[in-house]
């Protein structure tokens, strides 16, 4: 993940000096093992997810950042190799796929509590070199489907400048699961999946004539095929565990629906 293009867009920003202090360890940033690798997020949104959540159901998970010395260790052909001297997480963000929205994570019920092991005040300031985590807690106010963004501040020292960039690592599945697994786009609509969650084996019903499609939450089709009954059951045990979209489509209507797997 480049997140160093900022090397050629930058503007000067004012000194940023390092207030160090203890702080209260939230998560073990030692949990995750980068290997050899000079950085990494924990989870990567490719092979690693955040926990599924739940509306009304307490939620806890960690994300980890190991955070690289230089520009270099990220663009190794950089014409510029910048020390990084930090990374400040400034905000959590939750983007709903349907509606488009964007919620600040304690609308939703959430909350997040950095531990950089006292290298600075701020908990939330990740130094260059260094591993940290933060850890999401709280009990969810609101169900979507939506995409987590992690915003962020990279400070680095360029020609003896400190100079600072906004990036955000986005695009982490964040499914909040409600009451309902249906999100109803038009009120004529009525078609449902059960079970749900399910193991890859689930009955659609009251969708006969429509067109179906089941979207992986990167944007794949899994599969999709004409309703012909008023309830059929689907076969897909060979789905990956999570959260899957369910589209309807028919004459003057339209549903989308969430479909969790479990294994």
């Amino acid at each position: 993940m480049n997140f160093f293009s900022f090397l050629g867009r930058t503007a000067v920003a004012a000194a940023f000096m390092f207030a160090c202090a203890p702080t209260q360890a939230q998560c073990d940033p030692e949990a995750v093992d980068f290997g050899e690798e000079p950085w990494g997020l924990a989870p990567d949104g490719v092979e690693t997810f955040f926990d599924g959540a739940e509306v009304g159901v307490a939620y806890a998970d960690d994300v980890h950042l190991l955070v690289p010395s230089f520009a270099s260790e990220v663009v190794p052909d950089t014409p510029l190799d910048a020390p990084i001297d930090s990374v400040v997480i400034s905000a959590v963000l939750l983007v709903d796929t349907i509606a488009g929205d964007t919620i600040d994570f304690t609308d939703a019920g959430l909350e997040y509590a950095c531990n950089n092991l006292g290298d600075c005040a701020d908990p939330c300031t990740f130094l260059g070199g260094g591993q940290y985590c933060a850890a999401f807690t709280g009990t969810p106010t609101i169900a979507g489907d939506f995409m987590l963004s992690l915003e962020v501040e990279v400070w680095a020292t360029v020609f003896g400048f400190p100079l600072a960039t906004p990036f955000s690592f986005s695009g982490f599945p964040f499914p909040i699961l409600g009451e309902t697994n249906a999100v109803v786009l038009n009120d004529a609509a009525g078609a449902q999946v059960y079970p749900n969650p399910n193991q890859g084996l689930f009955t659609l019903s009251g969708a006969a004539g429509c067109q179906a499609a089941l979207w992986s939450m990167d944007g794949q089709c899994v599969r999709s095929w004409a309703v012909s009954t008023p309830r059929e059951s689907m076969e897909m045990r060979g789905l990956a565990e999570g959260v899957y979209y369910l589209e309807v489509n028919g004459i003057s209507r339209r549903e989308v629906l969430r479909v969790a797997v479990v294994h």
